[in-house]
């Protein structure tokens, strides 16, 4: 997209009587908005947009190695005889330079400087130019996109989006925080920003009286003939436009929320400062036990932080849009866990919280929600009246859109054009509003107000105040993005719809406990399965296509559990059924739900641990099929990036070695169950890994996740 700047003159820090002016160019091709007030805590906001900074120039992608000096020495070396021969020459040079020296310089010195410095500058703008025309990632990767200002009645708030477009910042600014009288234009531009204006924040003291300023003057005055109002025209890339669509998609979802303590931050940021990682995994575990502690783990090096003082629950993080007008916000927790049960949420692409390591010092209470395991990230630190929000992406070579497309991963809404405009110009009168104000001042449906909400975001009209849980009227370009600015919607997407128009078969569609929902379905000829929470998001799925098997959910559904997942929300013509939806089990101790595949499988078990998994699903009332899909599933990674089959038993302690050291295991009793195929055909891959029975490896999955959810 084609996108207008005109500044007249720079952002920096400028002298004012007895104080300073931390002053911000506004983009005159916006609409007027401004902001004048002085700063009560300086010093804070220096270290609060400095984080900001970091985000801004942040880019940690891997990038091949640089064989370019090698290849200069060598250059070097086949010039090195003609090198010689000019040192003669040189010498020849410093004595008539010497000569030189002694002579007055002459008068017209000046101005023959400032028309060559004029002659590189001219040539400086008409490179950069021609760079941002037929090299737009390159010109990207060196001017960061300027960050996006919002003056709103109650904040004011600066946003960014990383070089790599993985990682998000929003600084927010209570109006609280400035003394005296404030003079403000409501409204979004972009503000002049450059590497250098680095420099000028480190400048803020204390001691010194200063103004944020994002200067009204270039409104008020004639620029023409101004040397310093310059216009720029730059192309935006489609992706740092749907960037901040993919941000509303991760409100959809549920999340757990985790308080971190400031000094839990400090080790683990410490522990990366001063470490290296030679070999993965290189995750940042969060073990999450209701009634208990939070605990990070640092990975490889097994280094546990727990976070003291604060507690795992399962109460939603606020309430949501299905419990009715009066919810705050789109955040849900997921299903209750069975009490004592820890979940495990793996994140990766840490080393980007460097971004927090100046905040630390200033925080009152750290904030994270986590969407899953390899998902997005929102880390909330509060410092009084200003809060800094830094949203990563699954992993650091994942940006928001070419990889995770949250938005078809939530519950499967049909937005209403006309309700997203309504909302819209209702935000725009009262600016801010909760998902509660806005179903109660539009008088809409739940189902519909986050539909419309979705599409607002999406086209940049609207966004959610994480800190504050409310919506914000905050337009990040002049006009609305349509799809033709956004460029394609994702492939997988894009073939999820077309397959779910008559090429989805249901097998089985089954009602479990605390309003979730299994599907069992086949989708053009691919086997697919579905377990959907209370909210109709995915919570957990199985597909035996390849780009399933290579990303799981981490970049997004595959398409054909995209097309079930449009199917059943009635977006997809319906196909033929294989057979009614079938109950669940009963059982004398009570119902008994399983995720079954509709058929059976041979699966092998150690004679020695049977009796205890049977004991463990009689006690959990679950059938045995699910229990072994449950403890692969939190020790399929595990064992898997073990080196050897000894590594691998000391996961399970010392009754895995004791039992499965011999790991081709001659009587296994094997049970007939409706595993997933795909579960199968996992354990038989790392029994050849390890060159171990079947048998040995699923009584190995057992001990692990049992170990792990003490």
């Amino acid at each position: 997209m084609s996108f207008d700047l005109r500044y007249l003159g720079k952002s920096g820090v400028k002298e004012l009587g007895g104080g300073a002016a931390l002053s911000f160019a506004p983009n005159l091709a916006r609409p007027r908005v401004f902001f004048d007030g002085e700063l009560a805590r300086p010093v804070r906001f220096r270290e609060a947009i400095s984080a900001l900074h970091d985000v801004v120039v942040g880019d940690l992608r891997r990038r091949p190695k640089d064989r370019s000096a090698h290849e200069a020495w060598k250059q070097q070396e086949a010039e090195r005889e003609a090198r010689l021969r000019q040192e003669i020459h040189g010498e020849a040079m410093k004595a008539e330079l010497a000569r030189l020296a002694k002579v007055p310089l002459p008068p017209n010195l000046e101005a023959d400087f400032r028309a060559m410095h004029k002659v590189y500058w001219g040539a400086r703008v008409r490179w950069a130019t021609e760079l941002a025309r037929n090299d737009p990632e390159l010109f990207r990767h060196l001017v960061p996109c300027d960050p996006v200002v919002t003056v709103a009645p109650d904040v004011v708030f600066f946003e960014c989006f990383s070089k790599d477009e993985s990682s998000y910042g929003c600084l927010s600014v209570d109006r609280d925080a400035f003394r005296g009288a404030q003079d403000a234009g409501l409204g979004t531009t972009n503000v002049d920003y450059s590497l250098a204006l680095y420099d000028h924040f480190q400048t803020l003291r204390s001691y010194r009286p200063t103004r944020l300023l994002v200067d009204p003057t270039g409104f008020e005055v004639a620029v023409d003939g101004r040397g310093d109002y310059r216009e720029e025209k730059i192309d935006l890339p489609p992706s740092w436009l749907r960037g901040f669509g993919q941000l509303q998609a991760a409100m959809c979802l549920p999340s757990r929320k985790v308080d971190v303590p400031v000094e839990a931050a400090y080790s683990l940021l410490a522990h990366l400062d001063r470490h290296r990682e030679r070999t993965g995994p290189r995750s940042l575990r969060f073990q999450l036990t209701p009634g208990k502690a939070p605990i990070l783990v640092l990975d490889p090096w097994g280094v546990s932080i727990p976070c003291r003082g604060v507690t795992c629950d399962d109460v939603p993080v606020a309430a949501g849009p299905r419990q009715g007008a009066g919810g705050s916000g789109p955040y849900r927790s997921g299903a209750p866990r069975d009490a004592g049960a820890t979940e495990e949420i793996k994140v990766w692409g840490r080393r980007r919280l460097s971004a927090l390591a100046r905040l630390l010092p200033l925080a009152d209470r750290i904030e994270v929600r986590l969407l899953g395991s390899g998902l997005p990230s929102l880390w909330i630190v509060t410092m009084g009246e200003m809060r800094f929000t830094l949203a990563l992406s699954g992993w650091t070579a994942n940006d928001w859109t070419s990889g995770s497309h949250l938005d078809v991963m939530a519950d499967a809404f049909t937005p209403d054009a006309q309700l997203a405009d309504r909302v819209v110009r209702h935000l725009e009168r009262v600016r801010r509003a909760s998902h509660g104000e806005l179903a109660v001042s539009l008088g809409a449906p739940d189902d519909a107000l986050r539909g419309a909400l979705h599409l607002a975001a999406k086209q940049g009209q609207v966004v959610y105040d994480h800190a504050a849980e409310c919506y914000r009227c905050r337009p990040v370009m002049p006009v609305a993005l349509s799809d033709a600015l956004l460029g394609p919607e994702p492939p997988e997407l894009a073939e999820g719809r077309r397959i779910a128009l008559g090429g989805v078969e249901i097998a089985r569609d089954e009602a479990l406990s605390g309003g979730r929902r299994v599907v069992v379905a086949r989708a053009k000829a691919t086997s697919c399965e579905l377990l959907l929470d209370a909210d109709g998001a995915i919570k957990k799925a199985k597909c035996s296509c390849s780009y399933f098997y290579k990303n799981r959910l981490r970049a997004g559904p595959c398409r054909h559990l995209l097309a079930v997942k449009l199917h059943l929300s009635g977006r997809g013509d319906a196909g033929p059924s294989l057979q009614p939806p079938e109950p669940a089990e009963a059982t004398p101790g009570g119902p008994r739900a399983t995720t079954a595949a509709p058929r059976g499988e041979a699966v092998p078990f150690p004679a020695e641990l049977l009796g205890e998994i049977e004991r463990a699903a009689a006690a959990r009332r679950a059938g045995l099929a699910e229990v072994v899909e449950a403890s692969w599933d939190l020790a399929f990674e595990r064992i898997q990036g073990c080196r050897s089959w000894a590594e691998a038993l000391a996961l399970g302690g010392p009754e895995a070695e004791r039992a499965l050291r011999a790991r081709e295991l001659h009587t296994p009793v094997v049970r007939t169950l409706a595993v997933h195929a795909a579960v199968l055909a996992e354990i038989r891959r790392v029994a050849d890994q390890f060159k171990a029975s079947p048998a040995a490896v699923v009584g190995l999955a057992w001990l692990v996740a049992r170990r792990s959810t003490k």
